[in-house]
């Protein structure tokens, strides 16, 4: 009657080990420093096997909660109950949100994922990195240019959700959202 959660917090670490499929590393803002594995052991329950979901840390608390009965939580929940995707269902596509406010190795970005695209928009200037990370895992070729629909849309996305969240930009940055 116990479920075990193994995961960790952001991106490989590029001093001990090596990550030949994923471009950047941890405190990067591509795939390498923002996926990690998520491992889950809940006897008769959890199948053995992978899932290609995306999930997040925010979907922690939300499956906690429903894993424990809890009905009642009156706060507000960023994440969904991955218990679906637990008992072996897939989780509807969904935007995947980041916002990186500082400049540790990469410039200040709001970025979204919704399947297998990827939108980075940089903050101090507003340019955009289009990937699908399906056919380059390795984030080698921006598709902005040869995609603009996709970037467009994905953009609309990324702006609408800052505005309803009113996540703050740098006070630098040009851009109004």
């Amino acid at each position: 009657n116990t479920v075990f959660f193994f995961t960790s917090d952001n991106g490989f670490n590029g001093l001990q080990s090596a990550n030949h499929n994923l471009r950047g590393a941890k405190g990067n803002v591509y795939d390498g420093g923002l996926r990690v594995p998520a491992l889950v052991n809940w006897p008769g329950v959890v199948a053995p096997g992978i899932a290609d979901d995306p999930v997040q840390g925010l979907d922690y608390f939300p499956t906690f909660l429903e894993l424990a009965g809890i009905t009642d939580f009156k706060g507000t929940l960023d994440g969904n109950s991955l218990a679906p995707l637990l008992r072996g269902a897939s989780l509807p596509e969904r935007p995947l949100f980041w916002h990186i406010a500082s400049a540790y190795k990469d410039k200040p970005c709001s970025i979204i994922r919704l399947g297998e695209w990827k939108l980075i928009q940089f903050l101090h200037g507003g340019s955009t990195e289009l990937y699908h990370t399906g056919e380059d895992l390795a984030e080698r070729k921006n598709l902005s240019a040869s995609h603009p629909e996709r970037a467009k849309e994905l953009l609309e996305l990324l702006v609408d959700w800052r505005k309803s969240n009113v996540v703050p930009l740098p006070p630098s940055s040009p851009l109004k959202f």
